[in-house]
């Protein structure tokens, strides 16, 4: 639509013009000719209807003074006519203009701009094509219909900068103008139009390097005229000296003063400073031009604003430095790859690594793939890692391998590789990236820790004893192969009455003895339920139905929170270990009785004295009351006194063959809370005679207000005598006192401590004589003292020996107030 607007005022003016010279034919007044006149108006635009209106006044003003000059009248004379033709016309012309008709689109233009700022949007368009930087512009624009519109005009030349541009448009006209001073050389400035016509930001200088033309830089320069640049050459410094930044200055001084010496061309990158005080990166070029003698008549240049490409370039380098240098500082090694496997890139580290370049990471007459591998995987690995490498290749998928590469001093360590392809548009694999990540340690450390489970295994496998491991609930994870085979289940079987917890009660019912199932119930889920250590003694069904003895202890293992994580328990078969027990306690009854026979005749001498005091008073007092009977008169009440003192004396002996009789009996008495004290008198009043026939004084110190213990009289008795009869034996033929020490106090409030001491020379080994069928006497058994430390460890308490200071030795054993002893 707006195209064919100028077609249609062209018709339109030819159309008018057409029908005034018709009306203007016929009629043959000059009235015809307005409509000519009014097309004209209509196709001249803003400018020629300014001239054509110039121009109609002008020629009214002629017809008027050709009038006057001829017959001094106006109206009726033919000059008159067309002086009121001409007023007419100048009328309608002014008329048509102030009608606002649209006025005619020039092609020739910039595409409707108004023609006085035409020359800013040409620059900024050229400073985007010759900057590659974005350049904007706002400007009046010229509507189809007529008048002006503000636009605003964005020049993008495509280029890979990327960053925004400031817009830049001139202030004033372009050129070298603005100067203060008149330019030396019109030639040169000349030249320097041209140039800013072109490109933008020109400038021209004398052949001495003096300002003519400085830089506008489209209106964002530094503001100072070539009077005020120029100042700096009384100071010694070149022109440049208020423009360029300090930190270039001195090495674009020095190449511009060498094109002023030898007029070679000038090129330099720079930052200039603006009128705002900051600076701003600029490309300058400056070339001399020459007459037809060769001799210079000045220099002209131009100066490109690149400060955003520059510090988008910076930004760039900055960038790729810091990505280089992450590669470079990435604790593994990267390498790139072409399609077919050839290295291209490796970063310092693996370039360290190997002690080569990618490039030299080859062998010759080997695919590249091949080569590159052969050249540093362990010959090993090579093979299978080719092959899956190739494979993925192919396929284009990612590589994850475990490998071992060549260290530049030929060592090989293991590393965990991973690779992955780029691509383009169209899914080709344009490179590979891969990553190698060194896990020499974290390998040693899993060889290792393999290492030692497998050695745990086989100590928990060879144990003698059946292991397993549960979850917190009681469902097994795990048995160890004693356990399975003692059982004949295997974790995993169909037929595992333990693959669930829900099973736990089943399966105690088929593998714990009916006897023990509640008590195991109980603790069990007890345990369970509080996290208690389980241990419990009960019979166990092998796998053939014998029901064996076992003794089970089991503890939990608990995380850093306190929970719970798993129960470790052992088994052990005890059912040898029973007999063997109930075997050795019968033997060591038998042994004790026999022991008790062995020392009957040592302590028959005991037992007839013991035995004769009592009958022999019998007789005595026999005789005497026989004498009160027959005497003359009987006295009666002698003979009565007598009577009594024969019963004392005869219950006296039958108390002490009843206390023997008991000593070698093989049935042992019931256990009593007795005093202990009382028993170590009885013992001692055993022991007696023999201590008066050795010449032993027997001492006893007896602490007072001792509470009952629960014992054998007979046994703990048997233990007190044997200690006595090896205390004297010990002081047989010595030169020292012959003292046996017997002791009671009370042990730390536990139990009862007695203490039998003699001063003889002591004891070699005061662990070994409690063993059996070890003794220091010539004729001895060797089993008194083994059998005295069962007889108090089955009362609950300990027999120990030491060695006295400064001679002599100590036996020592302890009796609990309260504790249950086995029988």
């Amino acid at each position: 639509m707006t195209a064919a607007i100028p077609h249609l005022r062209l018709a339109l003016a030819a159309g008018i013009c057409v029908t005034g010279l018709a009306v203007y034919a016929l009629t043959w007044t000059p009235i015809g000719l307005l409509a000519p006149v009014a097309g004209l108006g209509l196709l001249a635009g803003p400018r020629g209807g300014a001239m054509l209106v110039a121009g109609l006044g002008l020629a009214a003003l002629v017809a008027a003074l050709a009038g006057l000059h001829t017959g001094g009248e106006l109206v009726g004379a033919p000059a008159g006519h067309w002086c009121i033709f001409f007023v007419t016309a100048l009328c309608v012309g002014l008329a048509v203009m102030a009608a606002g008709l649209p006025p005619p689109r020039s092609h020739a233009g910039a595409g409707g701009r108004d023609p006085g700022e035409r020359p800013a949007a040409a620059l900024a368009a050229a400073r985007a094509f010759r900057t590659c930087v974005p350049r904007g512009l706002r400007h009046r624009l010229s509507a189809a219909e007529g008048g002006d519109q503000r636009a605003g005009i964005r020049s993008d030349p495509g280029c890979p900068a990327g960053t925004e541009g400031e817009a830049l448009a001139p202030k004033g006209n372009i050129g070298a103008g603005g100067s203060d001073e008149p330019a030396e050389n019109p030639e040169v400035v000349r030249a320097a139009r041209v140039v800013e016509a072109l490109f933008g930001n020109a400038w021209a200088l004398a052949p001495d390097g003096r300002w003519i033309c400085p830089p506008r830089f489209a209106g964002t320069g530094p503001g100072l005229s070539p009077h005020d640049l120029n100042a700096s050459l009384a100071e010694g410094e070149v022109a440049w000296h208020k423009l360029v930044h300090p930190e270039e200055y001195e090495r674009v001084a020095l190449r511009w003063r060498h094109s002023l010496r030898t007029g070679e061309p000038w090129k330099d990158q720079f930052r200039i400073r603006r009128a705002s005080g900051s600076y701003a990166w600029a490309r300058s070029t400056a070339h001399p031009l020459r007459d037809a003698g060769g001799r210079i008549l000045g220099w002209y240049g131009t100066s490109v604003d690149i400060d955003v490409y520059r510090k988008t370039m910076e930004n760039l380098l900055a960038r790729e430095r810091e990505i280089s240098h992450l590669v470079d500082m990435v604790p593994g090694h990267l390498c790139r790859l072409a399609p077919d496997g050839t290295p291209l890139f490796f970063n310092r580290r693996m370039a360290e690594f190997h002690g080569l370049e990618a490039s030299e990471a080859q062998i010759p007459g080997l695919p590249p793939l091949e080569g590159f591998l052969r050249s540093l995987v362990h010959p090993d690995d090579v093979g299978p890692m080719l092959q899956v490498l190739s494979q993925c290749m192919e396929a284009g998928g990612g590589f994850s391998w475990r490998y071992r590469l060549r260290r530049a001093d030929g060592v090989y360590r293991w590393v965990a590789g991973r690779a992955e392809p780029t691509r383009d548009e169209e899914g080709r694999v344009l490179e590979w990236f891969g990553v190698c990540t060194d896990i020499e340690d974290q390998m040693q450390a899993e060889q290792a820790l393999r290492s030692s489970e497998r050695l745990h295994r086989r100590i928990v496998e060879t144990l003698p004893a059946m292991i397993y491991c549960a979850e917190p609930d009681g469902r097994p994870i795990y048995r160890s192969r004693r356990l399975s085979a003692f059982l004949g289940l295997t974790l995993g079987e169909g037929g595992d009455p333990l693959t669930g917890p829900e099973r736990l009660g089943a399966t105690l019912e088929e593998i714990i003895h009916p006897d023990d199932l509640d008590e195991v119930r109980a603790r069990y889920a007890r345990s369970l339920a509080t996290g208690e250590p389980y241990a419990m003694r009960h019979r166990l069904r092998r796998h053939d139905g014998t029901w064996l003895w076992v003794e089970t202890r089991a503890e939990a293992m608990r995380d850093a929170g306190g929970n719970i994580a798993q129960w470790y328990g052992v088994c052990f078969d005890i059912e040898d270990l029973l007999r063997g027990q109930e075997n050795l306690r019968t033997a060591q009854d038998s042994l004790a009785r026999a022991a008790r026979a062995a020392s009957l005749a040592e302590l028959s001498a005991s037992i007839a004295h013991e035995v004769n005091q009592p009958l022999a008073a019998i007789v005595a007092n026999s005789h005497a009351c026989y004498r009160w009977l027959t005497a003359e008169p009987p006295n009666l009440e002698r003979a009565k006194i007598t009577a009594g003192r024969i019963t004392r004396d005869a219950n006296s002996a039958a108390e002490v063959v009843s206390r023997i009789r008991a000593l070698f009996s093989q049935a042992g008495q019931a256990r009593e809370r007795l005093s202990l004290a009382g028993v170590i008198a009885e013992a001692r009043d055993v022991m007696a005679g023999e201590a008066l026939r050795r010449g032993v004084r027997i001492v006893l110190a007896l602490e007072e207000g001792l509470p009952p213990v629960s014992l054998d009289r007979v046994q703990v008795q048997q233990v007190l005598v044997n200690l006595m009869s090896n205390g004297m034996e010990a002081m047989a033929g010595g030169d020292a006192e012959q003292v046996l020490e017997v002791r009671l106090t009370r042990a730390d409030g536990t139990g009862l401590r007695a203490e039998v001491r003699d001063h003889g020379p002591g004891l070699a080994s005061t662990e070994r004589i409690f063993q059996p069928f070890v003794s220091t006497k010539d004729r001895g058994m060797g089993m008194g003292l083994a059998i005295c430390r069962s007889i108090v460890e089955a009362h609950g308490g300990r027999l120990w020996a030491e060695n006295a200071c400064p001679r002599g030795a100590r036996f020592i054993f302890t009796l609990p107030l309260d504790a249950k002893a086995t029988e």
